[in-house]
């Protein structure tokens, strides 16, 4: 009898550029979320990107979520442009994609999507 893996519920990964890219695809299929964590430098950037029409003076606190076609719009800063290479296979997986600050990208993937929901249908 073959056991099942558990898919780890966490993985964790500092921003190496090119590095952390690669190594993203072979963790689709172990783990349940991935998080990178970008330098301190990109929270300004990444919060006037995507935050941009907000009032100016505000605490730039990030938080967007969507499909990984966010991913393009944060590949549209220095530094960043190879994250756009992950939109097809996050797609593929069915991922969920938000940034946060500190500045970080985290990848829900549906294994744990599914296990939120049916935490919340548990949940009285």
């Amino acid at each position: 009898m073959e056991e099942k893996m558990e898919k780890k519920p966490l993985v964790s990964l500092p921003w190496h550029g090119h590095e952390t890219i690669e190594s993203i695809p072979a963790l689709l299929d172990d783990a349940l979320e991935i998080e990178i964590t970008l330098p301190a430098n990109y929270n300004h950037s990444l919060f006037s990107l995507l935050h941009g029409d907000e009032a100016p003076g505000r605490v730039e606190h990030i938080h967007a979520s969507g499909t990984p076609q966010l991913l393009a719009e944060i590949a549209s800063m220095k530094g960043l442009e190879e994250v756009s290479s992950l939109i097809d296979p996050l797609t593929a997986a069915g991922a969920k994609v938000q940034v946060l600050s500190p500045p970080r990208i985290v990848i829900t993937l549906p294994a744990s999507i599914e296990k939120q929901q049916q935490l919340n249908r548990d949940t009285p």
